[in-house]
């Protein structure tokens, strides 16, 4: 019996060493993948400014609400409105304010893809406006240069053009429609002196 005691407690002494080195050579699990983004801060109701070298606001940033990630180095952004000024007195666009649904900006390339509902709206010196439309915009901040392969439409006091795709530079006052165009113009109307 006192053999038996015996094999019994060197077989589990076998036992328990073996899985002891299977406990200490298993390779280290692996944490899992993070599957969101982590918001590093966020604002609501909020207004910035960017202030060029010589001191002047090249544009404003302001909207419902921003999520910033340094992972990332983009924000997303509710209800955005950039309003950009004419910082090289060029008197083509004064200012050019750009609104939609929601925009995520890239701070690191300085641009933006704004989505839904977009609008921009450019005021010049003589009192003339123009209107731009459009599901999909991209816009980059430093040089003013925007795209879309969306339908636009442009309208003007005197003109409505529509197309399909957009490239534009706001500083040189530059505009092509890709494909699709269509435009229609009525002439000022007469005044009577």
């Amino acid at each position: 019996m006192k053999f038996f005691l015996v094999l019994v407690s060197v077989l589990l002494a076998v036992i328990l060493l073996h899985n002891l080195e299977d406990y200490l050579n298993r390779p280290e699990a692996e944490q899992p993948k993070q599957d969101y983004v982590a918001v590093d801060y966020y604002l609501t109701d909020f207004s910035l400014a960017a202030i060029t070298a010589t001191g002047s606001v090249s544009h404003t940033m302001d909207g419902l609400y921003l999520a910033y990630s340094q992972d990332t180095k983009t924000s997303n952004i509710v209800n955005p409105r950039i309003t950009s000024k004419d910082t090289q007195s060029t008197e083509l666009v004064d200012v050019a304010t750009l609104t939609a649904d929601e925009a995520v900006m890239r701070h690191d390339t300085q641009e933006a893809d704004l989505n839904g509902h977009v609008r921009l709206h450019m005021a010049g010196q003589a009192n003339s406006s123009v209107d731009l439309q459009t599901a999909f915009l991209h816009y980059r901040l430093a040089d003013q240069q925007l795209s879309t392969d969306q339908p636009v439409t442009i309208t003007s006091p005197q003109l409505v053009l529509q197309g399909t795709g957009l490239e534009a530079k706001l500083d040189e006052a530059y505009l092509r429609l890709n494909a699709n165009v269509k435009s229609t113009y009525q002439p000022a109307p007469a005044t009577i002196h």
